[in-house]
């Protein structure tokens, strides 16, 4: 055998090798395609599953090149064996009873199965044995365990949108999950500080022709919601001192420094995310605003309505609370104004232009929040718009500033940018935000950032996100004439819903609809569980939701048909129905 014949065995076998890799590396994606076989019934059941079987038999040795389980996978299966030689032993189960009490403590005895943590809830709420086994997810829809023995799987529609983060619908998902798997290959992470590439810089040119457009100029990239409202509250401070010449008192040569203080003009109910600085901008009591108003939706954003008798009262109302805040003291200002965007429908009739999603939908007229915005432009006070929930299509346009008739100094994007994904927000700001920042000292600078930050991965997800989500040829529910979405759920539905005796008021404006219950004192909070067995019941009908107390809601994608909305909003009224009677 010569050299060159070694050569030539060894480039064959580097080719094989390669080839085993991008099998492997896509055969994840071949499960959605058996999904939808499955889904549409094309094939038997047991087929699909053989084939699922199948690709599963073929992907450790592919990857680790040994029929041996790698060492991660031995090790949950050592903490799983009591369940598993439990359920393989069918004497054993019989011992099972409709008890589940007793179940749970004969398993903890005799088996040493003991109880599962379940998170991001308040354990004591949420029995074990309620708890939703997710197989995989394609599209809008779970596919989940069911049944005690979990020998069966089932699809539920997503009415969380996985709290308010999906978008995709399986021909969606796929595209994106090539999209990461091809941008992970060729970046993986590298750092954002003074480096660029094509993911993040195409990202933040779609944001500023879109979102962005006729205002922004600058992106600040970020991880989660929270933190890009951080990053605003930041840019709004600095622009704040820069406009009204505080910065003075800090600059080097003064012996004696002034202590200032800066606050966050925000409105009652309204969340802006977890961390410290986005909590501390937000009011601890419930939104009380607006609830009726009877006005037709093109009526309610008409900007003829500043020269109304109603906008001199918001005025003299804002005006005065913005004199209480900053008028007494010349070391007290308030620093920035941030506001949730959006639109409701009380019953039928549009009636608010900000919706406080985890307030439980509540909303603020859009004639408040220009006459507010307005004024504090009239004080230098930058104006943030928080659109993490309501931004990219979630209310039927791009961006809410649509519907308000009015521009913000600086705004915070996430969930839907990516399609819900993966993480990644961003904060948009002007020009002027931009110039307070710059300068010759590098303390100057906006010193906020992540490892993360611009991950290549989230980036190119994005800008995948954006595109199909605005383009009429992937996106079958946008009119190309408005840059709108039509409309999703049924007129006629609603109306039905809304005038039931039991509903105090509906939301519906794009992907959501929500209602809010009628109910005594005790169960109007977010703590409320009046409506848990509605839930149960809904859950039973293939739709996993969960409340907001004693509101409920369901919320979709920008690409979900009108069909589907029906079918959820029909299941919901007959649910309802038998949950009143109860």
């Amino acid at each position: 055998v010569t050299q060159r014949d070694q050569q030539k065995v060894g480039m064959q076998i580097q080719r094989k090798m390669v080839n085993q890799a991008k099998m492997a590396r896509y055969r994840h994606l071949v499960f959605h395609i058996l999904e939808f076989l499955q889904k549409h019934q094309l094939y038997p059941d047991e087929q699909i599953l053989k084939f699922k079987i199948e690709l599963l038999n073929k992907t450790n040795k592919s990857l680790h090149h040994t029929e041996d389980a790698p060492q991660d996978i031995i090790i949950y299966g050592g903490r799983a064996a009591p369940l598993v030689t439990f359920l393989l032993n069918p004497n054993v189960v019989q011992e099972l009873r409709g008890d589940k009490q007793y179940n749970l403590q004969m398993l903890k005895e005799r088996y040493q199965v003991t109880r599962l943590n379940v998170g991001i809830t308040q354990h004591k709420l949420v029995p074990e044995e309620t708890v939703t086994v997710i197989y995989s997810r394609c599209g809008e829809k779970f596919s989940v365990y069911k049944g005690s023995g979990n020998d069966s799987i089932t699809q539920q529609f997503d009415a969380c949108a996985s709290w308010w983060t999906q978008g995709p619908d399986p021909a969606f998902q796929a595209e994106l999950a090539r999209e990461m798997a091809y941008t992970a290959a060729r970046f993986g992470h590298v750092m954002f500080p003074e480096n660029v590439y094509e993911p993040a810089l195409k990202c933040a040119e779609l944001l500023i022709d879109g979102v962005g457009k006729g205002w922004a100029s600058l992106v600040y990239f970020s991880d989660n919601g929270s933190t890009a409202i951080e990053i605003a509250l930041k840019m709004a401070f600095r622009k704040f001192c820069v406009d009204h010449e505080t910065l003075l008192e800090f600059s080097e040569g003064r012996d004696e420094k002034k202590h200032i203080v800066v606050k966050v003009l925000a409105l009652r109910g309204s969340y802006h995310g977890d961390t410290l600085g986005a909590m501390e901008a937000q009011a601890p009591l419930p939104y009380t605003g607006f609830l009726q108003q009877p006005c037709t939706r093109d009526e309610i954003f008409d900007k003829s309505r500043d020269t109304s008798t109603l906008a001199t009262t918001y005025l003299a109302y804002v005006s005065k609370q913005l004199q209480e805040y900053s008028g007494n003291t010349q070391s007290a200002h308030v620093g920035a104004l941030i506001i949730i965007q959006t639109t409701i429908l009380l019953r039928w009739l549009i009636v608010s232009a900000v919706i406080h999603g985890a307030g439980g939908m509540h909303m603020v007229d859009p004639l408040f929040q220009r006459v507010l915005v307005n004024e504090c432009r009239n004080r230098k006070i930058p104006v943030i718009f928080d659109e993490v929930f309501t931004g990219f299509w979630r209310l039927g346009v791009e961006t809410p500033a649509e519907l308000l008739g009015c521009k913000p100094d600086i705004a915070c994007y996430a969930k839907l940018m990516t399609g819900g994904m993966i993480p990644l927000a961003v904060t948009l700001a002007t020009d002027a935000l931009f110039d307070s920042f710059s300068g010759d000292p590098k303390l100057q600078a906006l010193l906020h950032g992540h490892s993360y930050s611009a991950h290549a991965m989230g980036c190119a997800t994005a800008a995948k996100a954006i595109e199909w989500f605005k383009d009429p040829e992937t996106n079958h529910n946008i009119i190309p004439q408005g840059g709108i979405l039509r409309e999703l759920w049924d007129e006629e539905l609603v109306q039905q819903i809304s005038c039931h005796s039991a509903v105090q008021r509906v939301v519906v404006i794009g992907t959501l609809f929500a209602l809010e219950l009628k109910v005594d004192a005790s169960n109007s909070t977010y703590a409320s569980l009046y409506v848990k067995s509605l839930l149960q019941l809904l859950r039973e009908d293939g739709i996993f939701m969960r409340p907001l107390g004693n509101v409920v809601y369901l919320m979709c994608g920008p690409c979900t048909s009108p069909e589907i909305c029906r079918e959820l909003l029909s299941k919901l009224y007959i649910r309802f129905g038998e949950f009143n009677r109860v």
